[in-house]
């Protein structure tokens, strides 16, 4: 009985120290996270907007509510589900993307894949450059991301995610081309990089969908691979004044078929 209580005391020690590592590692996590957000807020420098001629991203910007509430920054936070395949678990996830009218992003991630093990991971996008470190428990780095391949795939994303940010479809650097009645292409360019995405939009002028083919899928044994890419609104809501997409579920489109990965749903959202 004597060894049973030692295994028991034991396992509730490592169980209590592994609480203490996961805590520690968010708070480490959260507090890199605070520090380049006050550094992204405190040094935005955004270019004067510029009206879109094409009338269909015309009226998805006056039905935001950006002509009465503009903003310099704005912080998102989202919270859903994310898998690395078809055949994986859901895991939940915790977002927080900082978005400004230009070409730069933040985007913060926690994936709580079960009670015990979390994964973080940071992505920022600036001056034609992205990275994305995953950390384990939030401290212990697992993986880092870079090169020109994936940041031009970042690149479309951070167009892509003006359905959050509306102020970056008036970004002087962005191209805009009917493609028909509902589909509008919109090419950002910065430095020498360059992506491309199609919005679609529905009748009453917002839009319900984003595709792209510069995005980079991550693959089972390592590296990336340019993959087409949907991303699809369900629908959106009201957020300090703003009318933004709520809820979104992306997907890969491999061999024909959409392959959902993230299912996400807009908690809040604060013009900075």
């Amino acid at each position: 009985m004597g060894i049973l209580k030692k295994i028991a005391a034991v396992i509730v020690i490592l169980v209590l120290a592994n609480i203490g590592f996961i805590w520690y590692g968010q708070a480490s996590f959260e507090a890199t996270v605070k520090t380049l957000a006050k550094s992204f807020v405190d040094n935005n420098t955004t270019p004067n907007p510029t009206v879109p001629a094409i009338e269909n991203i015309k009226r998805h910007i006056e039905k935001s509510g950006l002509r009465e509430h503009p903003y310099k920054s704005i912080a998102v936070q989202l919270e859903g589900e994310h898998r690395s395949g078809p055949s994986s678990k859901w895991a939940k996830m915790h977002s927080l993307a900082l978005l400004r009218p230009s070409a730069d992003m933040m985007w913060a991630v926690k994936l709580d894949t079960n009670p015990i093990v979390t994964f973080n991971a940071l992505e920022t996008y600036h001056a034609g450059r992205s990275s994305m470190q995953m950390l384990l428990f939030g401290i212990i780095p697992t993986g880092e991301v870079s090169g020109e391949e994936f940041a031009r795939s970042e690149l479309a994303r951070l167009l892509a995610y003006s359905v959050y940010n509306p102020a970056l479809l008036e970004l002087p650097s962005i191209e805009y081309r009917a493609v028909d009645g509902s589909r509008t292409a919109a090419t950002i360019h910065d430095g020498n990089i360059s992506a491309t995405v199609t919005f679609v939009t529905s009748a009453d002028g917002e839009i319900i969908e984003v595709t792209s083919s510069d995005r980079v899928r991550p693959l089972k044994k390592g590296g990336f691979m340019r993959t087409a890419w949907r991303m699809r609104i369900g629908s959106y809501g009201e957020f300090d004044g703003l009318r933004l997409a709520k809820d979104v579920v992306e997907a890969w489109i491999v061999d024909g078929n959409a392959v959902e990965y993230s299912r996400s749903r807009l908690d809040s959202a604060k013009r900075l």
